[in-house]
């Protein structure tokens, strides 16, 4: 197996939990700084694969540093989870059609991209582990 193809394994393995994830995230619709129920779950998540967790990151509740291993390579990657305002939508759905009118959202696909960082996050630490580039 390629590392492609061993780093893709491991996305398609847990992408059950991903599209979990996405889809809470998507109906938590937390706005900027309020994300407390999506940011849990991504720690939750994180924690669960061994991450050590920090919350409370730069004086923002919401914000957080999840870390495994040590030495090098020193990865980071970020990832936005937040709903916008007046950004309510259907999801599945291509054109403008509010779930609640007003209310916030993720039109935008920040529920996706949070969860996208977390899965690449997870997939790389599989591989690292997996190949001896990082150390349990």
């Amino acid at each position: 197996m390629t590392e492609t193809e061993s780093i893709l394994a491991s996305i398609d393995e847990k992408s059950v939990r991903y599209l979990d994830a996405a889809d809470r995230i998507w109906e938590f619709a937390e706005t900027r700084f309020q994300e407390t129920k999506s940011a849990a779950l991504l720690c939750e998540i994180l924690k669960r694969e061994g991450f050590q967790v920090e919350t409370g990151v730069a004086g923002m509740d919401t914000a957080f540093i999840a870390a495994y291993g040590g030495g090098k390579p020193v990865i980071a990657l970020l990832g936005e989870y937040d709903a916008l305002s007046s950004l309510s939508q259907e999801p599945c759905v291509a054109e403008k059609k509010p779930l609640v009118q007003g209310a916030n959202g993720h039109g935008c696909g920040h529920n996706a991209l949070g969860v996208a960082s977390l899965a690449a996050a997870i997939a790389l630490k599989d591989y690292l582990k997996e190949t001896g580039g990082s150390a349990p």
